[in-house]
């Protein structure tokens, strides 16, 4: 089966440019960094194909372009602005334009699936799961980073019903999270489309989750008109820099050593197709 949109490919210069064209770093410590790590880890002694699913610029790919490049490396996303500017970025990377309900790919074509932060985009995660699943070559691994915000025993759960602080509206406006799921959710999605859940970590424990809340706050209150004025504008910016930066950096200390914590609102699941060995 033929790609039905436009593919782009272009060589790769010197890794050392990883993050000054956009690429994620393992050593920045952070949120990003520690999606990457575990990914990176999930995906030790792994070789072949990679597909990144939802990979938007390419920022993920590029630095598995940096850390892996024993992989031969693919990413599918349906915003064509979006693999525009992940083309230009550059990278041994074949991007071709396709809806993570019907990827534009044969069945077994990847001994590597990976995606981080769509899940809770889509109409369909049954439908998404099993797309995975269908592009996997038997024994072949996915590993997935999901927001499940509908988690219990977070600040989230506390959330849920709140007028002052409705925290998943905000995410559903601001960003499109259409989808309030639970890592119980997540396993069944997989082990129900034929993957074998092999590890899950978390993330996203009590900084993760402030954070989180005061940066859709700011969003809130500065796309809602809320904060009318420059004077209250500018305070609004200066709260929210006061907690987001360093909780960003913060809460990747606490998400190492709470990784096992279910209390958390971030899933890193890895799966692979069939039983394993």
């Amino acid at each position: 089966m033929e790609p039905s949109a436009p593919t782009f490919q272009f060589d790769y210069e010197d890794p050392r440019t990883v993050e000054g064209r956009g690429g994620l770093r393992t050593d920045s410590h952070d949120l990003a960094a520690l999606r990457l790590e575990r990914c990176l880890a999930a995906l030790t002694g792994q070789q072949g194909s990679l597909l990144e699913v939802g990979c938007g610029a390419g920022r993920n790919l590029r630095a598995f372009a940096h850390y892996r490049p024993d992989l031969q490396l693919q990413g599918t996303d349906i915003s064509r602005v979006a693999l525009h500017e992940a083309a230009v970025a550059g990278g041994p990377i074949v991007y071709t334009m396709g809806d993570a309900l019907d990827l534009p790919y044969p069945a077994a074509s990847f001994d590597v699936v990976v995606l981080f932060d769509l899940l809770e985009h889509v109409p369909d995660v049954d439908k998404a799961v099993a797309e995975v699943a269908r592009v996997l070559r038997p024994g072949g691994v996915f590993h997935g980073f999901v927001p499940c915000e509908g988690n219990g025993r977070t600040l989230f759960a506390l959330l849920r019903h709140s007028r002052r602080l409705p925290i998943h509206r905000w995410k559903r406006d601001h960003i499109g999270h259409i989808q309030i799921l639970t890592t119980n959710d997540l396993r069944r999605f997989v082990e129900t489309n034929g993957l074998t859940v092999r590890d899950i970590t978390y993330s996203f424990h009590l900084l993760g989750q402030i954070h989180d809340i005061v940066d859709y706050w700011r969003r809130e209150q500065l796309a809602g008109g809320q904060a009318r004025n420059p004077l209250s504008r500018a305070l609004v910016k200066a709260i929210s820099r006061v907690v987001f930066y360093p909780t960003w950096r913060l809460a990747y200390w606490e998400d190492q050593w709470r990784k096992h914590d279910r209390r958390a609102i971030g899933v890193h699941l890895t799966a692979q197709k069939g039983n394993p060995a």
